[in-house]
């Protein structure tokens, strides 16, 4: 058992070395410490004010100055601000019209998405109805998924799925909102586990005196099989959603990652 003081040294050295690849990325797009700073104290507030309640009443300002350090001028401007980014609901029906293209018939067949007919009994428009409810319009998303590359038409006039351009180096709003989302719930299962005597599933396969071709080999068999394990529970999980959302709640959330890092990727 470690003592309190080593503890926090330790923890604060857990904490510098996680933060570098993020400050690297806040470097790159001119993101200085004065701006993070401002981040970070509404973080600081948010959290507390949500998650340190006492007998479900809000803390105090004088309690969130207490539990964060962050000055009470600050936490009475920051409450009243409430800077919370909500996800607009175009990024929902994004990511729910792709889960089904990619994962359900017959959109997909035999695990391959499918070219779609623009209007349609099975058409772009339809699975676009299917999720927007006409809030927003089929040809407004198709023209947004075209710019940006996700599908392009073909000399039918279908529109095929850009399954290796979704990632591209262009940041949009749909990147951003899954990289903070993906990397928070997987850094809440992490901490979770430093906390808890009942932990989380988290795993992790690390080697590091390996050679390029067989670092080359284990990314092509990491990536076949993540993906093959991830449109399976995509699956799965798209048609549990469809039967339970029909049910009285309370329902709950999802999340199965997996990503890849290779020290090669920095060369």
């Amino acid at each position: 058992m470690i003592d309190e003081n080593k503890q926090n040294q330790l923890l604060k050295t857990a904490i510098k070395h996680l933060l570098k690849p993020l400050i690297r990325f806040l470097i790159n797009k001119q993101i200085t410490l004065p701006s993070l700073l401002e981040v970070v104290k509404s973080a600081y507030v948010e959290v507390a004010e949500k998650d340190f309640t006492i007998k479900e009443k809000p803390p105090t300002d004088s309690r969130i100055n207490l539990l964060t350090g962050v000055h009470r001028k600050d936490v009475k401007r920051l409450r009243d601000l409430n800077q919370e980014h909500k996800a607009s609901e175009r990024l929902s029906i994004n990511s729910l019209m792709l889960a089904s293209w990619m994962g359900e018939e017959p959109y997909c067949i035999d695990g391959i998405p499918q070219p779609l007919a623009i209007n349609g009994e099975n058409s772009f428009e339809a699975l676009a109805n299917e999720y927007s409810r006409q809030n927003i319009h089929a040809s407004s998303i198709m023209e947004s998924w075209l710019q940006m590359g996700w599908v392009e038409k073909n000399k039918d006039h279908k529109l095929s799925l850009n399954i290796d351009l979704l990632q591209d180096n262009q940041l949009t709003e749909d990147q951003l909102y899954f990289f903070a989302q993906n990397l928070a719930d997987h850094m809440a299962t992490s901490t979770a586990n430093l906390i808890n005597k009942e932990k989380n599933f988290e795993r992790a396969v690390f080697y590091n005196k390996l050679s390029k071709s067989s670092l080359l080999a284990l990314k092509k068999s990491a990536k076949s099989q993540s993906l093959a394990v991830l449109k399976d529970l995509n699956q799965q999980a798209l048609a549990l959603q469809k039967q339970d959302k029909k049910a009285p709640g309370p329902h709950y959330r999802f999340r199965l990652g997996s990503y890849l890092y290779t020290d090669l990727d920095d060369e």
